[in-house]
């Protein structure tokens, strides 16, 4: 489905960037917000990378595209984030084809997993959302460092990270396990590490920052809860962000030049819907990010089964 009007005169009025000749890499590009960062990115001229841990789901999404703007640059990768290996060979690609990159968007994550588990034996949804993405920044930030010009890396966190508890101590939550609980804090240490690493590379060329979808019908959700629930969220979506205005995060950001380590995304209705502007950084995301890196180490550094 094409661009509304809607979004093309927001991207107008807004002073939308030009994309033409830029790269730019999303992670989970083959649905929901992902594929629409896509198709925007598309729409102002940019190449694009699709980092897709379903190979077949990605390469429909690439037709689909390509049928809506012929002739434009679509690359598919592989990327799992949920396998460790998977990570390393994706950023290894990367470095060994020279890959000039100049926006790297990590949308992908996953939600409601109960029981299921990464390829390394971590609980799925802390595995995949924080450790997932915690590994690729660190073997992919060091050579967008090495790049020429300037960089925009952004990982995508939720607003549910403002309820998460830190608990270094029962880090998958294993002793009292819920489905709303592991994302929270799986989005909480993502935040505070995407803080710590922003300020890390503040003076070099790469500029980290992150990116929310407010509260948005995706296919993350509907696949978590079911068809029942999907389509009873369709019919009150009025309340909801759709997935293509929660995508203008991205042209948001790369518009307006913001601090490393700022948010940008929904700020209406508590953040759940709107479009994009910048939103308060809390204090539980920018303090603790030392302790959170060790206790990282620590647990990425055992035997699966000690975790």
């Amino acid at each position: 489905m094409a661009l509304t009007n809607r979004t093309k005169k927001w991207l107008n009025k807004n002073h939308a960037p030009d994309l033409s000749g830029k790269t730019v890499i999303i992670t989970g590009a083959n649905s929901g917000v992902g594929y629409k960062s896509a198709e925007i990115a598309l729409y102002l001229g940019a190449k694009v990378i699709m980092a897709c841990r379903n190979a077949d789901k990605a390469e429909a999404a690439k037709a689909k595209l390509r049928a809506e703007y012929p002739g434009a640059g679509i690359t598919v990768m592989t990327l799992d984030l949920a396998d460790f290996d998977s990570v390393d060979a994706f950023a290894a690609q990367l470095q060994q084809e020279k890959t000039d990159i100049d926006v790297f968007l990590n949308n992908a994550g996953v939600f409601r997993k109960p029981g299921k588990t990464t390829a390394q034996g971590f609980e799925l949804v802390m595995g995949t959302n924080y450790l997932g993405v915690y590994r690729l920044s660190e073997k992919v930030l060091p050579y967008l460092k090495t790049l020429p010009h300037k960089v925009l890396y952004i990982n995508t966190v939720s607003l549910i990270h403002k309820a998460a508890k830190t608990d270094y101590g029962d880090f998958f939550c294993q002793r009292h396990y819920g489905s709303f609980k592991i994302y929270a804090r799986s989005k909480l240490y993502l935040a505070r590490y995407t803080y710590c690493i922003a300020k890390k590379y503040e003076n070099s060329n790469v500029r980290i920052l992150m990116s929310h979808p407010g509260i948005a019908i995706t296919p993350l959700g509907i696949n978590a809860f079911g068809k029942t629930v999907g389509h009873a969220a369709k019919a009150v979506s009025v309340l909801f962000n759709s997935p293509e205005k929660s995508a203008l995060a991205l042209p948001f950001i790369i518009a307006n030049g913001l601090p490393a380590g700022s948010i940008a995304g929904p700020k209406k209705l508590f953040g759940g819907w709107g479009y994009p502007k910048v939103n308060r950084v809390l204090k539980r995301v920018k303090t603790g990010g030392e302790q959170l890196a060790a206790k990282t180490l620590e647990i990425t550094e055992k035997p699966s089964h000690e975790t």
